[in-house]
């Protein structure tokens, strides 16, 4: 019988193993696994079997004659008249604009009292664009930057390694270095620009 696991790490398992964290939620869950967790690994082995058998999960099926013809017939005419050629979403060039209203998007709970909301991501130069809230009295975990970062206080009070910034504030961190403190007093909100994300350096 599995013994008892908190029910965000099931969660954070099943997003895992689907591809479906944020780059931050990934790193943190990444760390459980790396600081030996036997609960984030048995979670995570038990969502790796099941994401792979669901690719062979359905019954094969054999079509009739009658619909592996017309299923031939519609892609030889589709062949015939396609002018463009089908390209994958993710070789696409960015659109020329990307909005996101303040009362749109998604905010994620990475943990107590901190949340994420992810504003755009650049696969090529693996970087990306987020907005931070931190509730009162919350705090990111201890991290080192793997690239260049940068924010800009938009509500609210953040301290940083003793620091305090307001909205307005920026601040730019080069790769390599770590914050060992980035909390809030009264609640914040602060725009984040990422390049190769962080390691988190605690659990």
């Amino acid at each position: 019988m599995r013994n008892f696991v908190d029910e965000k790490v099931t969660g954070q398992a099943a997003m895992y193993a689907l591809g479906m964290l944020s780059q931050l939620e990934a790193c943190m869950f990444e760390h459980g696994l790396n600081d030996g967790r036997e609960d984030y690994a048995d979670e995570l082995a038990a969502f790796d079997s099941v994401v792979a058998a669901l690719a062979f999960s359905a019954p094969e099926q054999t079509p009739s004659e009658l619909a592996r013809k017309r299923l031939l017939m519609t892609i030889a005419s589709e062949a015939e008249t396609a002018e463009i050629p089908v390209v994958p979403r993710s070789l696409l060039p960015a659109p020329d604009f990307h909005n996101i209203k303040m009362n749109e998007g998604k905010w994620d709970q990475v943990a107590d009292g901190v949340f994420i909301k992810t504003l755009f991501i650049d696969q090529n130069r693996d970087a990306a664009t987020s907005l931070v809230k931190l509730e009162p009295g919350a705090r990111l975990p201890r991290h080192r930057h793997l690239g260049i970062e940068e924010s800009v206080v938009l509500e609210g009070d953040c301290r940083v390694n003793g620091e305090i910034f307001m909205p307005g504030d920026y601040r730019r961190a080069t790769a390599g270095t770590t914050d060992s403190e980035v909390t809030t007093e009264h609640g914040t909100i602060f725009m984040l620009m990422t390049i190769r994300g962080v390691e988190i350096l605690e659990a």
